[in-house]
């Protein structure tokens, strides 16, 4: 993930990741939510923000970046049903175990709590242009690009219940600097999200899935258990995996 790092440090990834956040702040505006748990961080430590008493963590293996733990999204050390929102910040399509993040990620998801899936769209031209792409191993374009459909797919085999994907970002960066120098006035007054008719060829798509647990509806905040690293280390982790088993998994997506 460092590389992609990288990418997001540079002029385009910051731009890209700043019109995320906005839209992820948005979004997060309208969720019940007491603690919000970012697993994976922009170049430049760029988070959505929070409004109230809503506390807001990031998680990453991005070692000595602008994060609040260092961590695998495969196997977080946190406790189960401990945060109200998580947020992947492109993790699915950067990881050889896409299925185990996920699952990881609902872990520790409380129940009625909320994920939302950022992740680039492959069927766009932001993945034309990682199939023409020049130079293995060289982000946004080395990442395995999924579906919104299949994301919410996962969701609903997790138990959640996923909403109608949004999209963003429909030209890639070469034509969007292009774009750019000709419409300058009209970019800054569009909107982040492309509304339901665009949404299939945004370059990024966000997709949100709620947890749904029968007979329970926003649980009081007393009842949830605390945010917290499990003891012990990360024997608790991976939805309850052991360490060997978690070594042996390889998830080809």
């Amino acid at each position: 993930m460092r590389a992609l790092h990288e990418w997001f440090a540079t002029p385009t990834g910051q731009d890209l990741a700043e019109r995320e956040s906005r839209l992820l702040t948005r979004r997060l505006a309208g969720l019940y939510a007491r603690r919000v748990l970012q697993v994976g961080a922009y170049g430049q430590g760029r988070s959505p923000a929070v409004f109230g008493n809503v506390r807001q963590w990031v998680v990453d293996d991005w070692s000595g970046g602008p994060i609040d733990l260092e961590a695998d999204s495969r196997v977080m050390p946190l406790a189960s049903s401990s945060v109200d929102v998580v947020v992947l910040i492109h993790q699915l399509e950067f990881t050889a175990a896409p299925h185990q993040v996920i699952r990881e990620a609902a872990r520790v998801l409380a129940p009625e709590g909320h994920l939302l899936v950022m992740g680039f769209n492959p069927h766009s031209l932001w993945g034309l242009r990682r199939i023409v792409a020049t130079g293995p191993g060289i982000p946004p374009w080395s990442g395995r690009y999924l579906a919104p459909r299949r994301v919410a797919d996962w969701m609903q085999l997790l138990g959640m219940v996923p909403r109608r994907p949004e999209g963003l970002a429909i030209l890639p960066p070469p034509l969007r600097r292009w774009w750019q120098q000709q419409h300058t006035a009209q970019l800054h007054r569009g909107r982040e999200s492309l509304g339901p008719g665009l949404s299939w060829i945004g370059g990024v798509n966000l997709v949100i899935g709620q947890k749904r647990v029968n007979g329970t509806a926003n649980p009081p905040q007393q009842w949830r258990r605390r945010f917290e690293l499990i003891p012990g280390g990360l024997n608790q982790a991976g939805a309850g995996a052991t360490r060997s088993q978690r070594e042996s998994w390889h998830d080809a997506g």
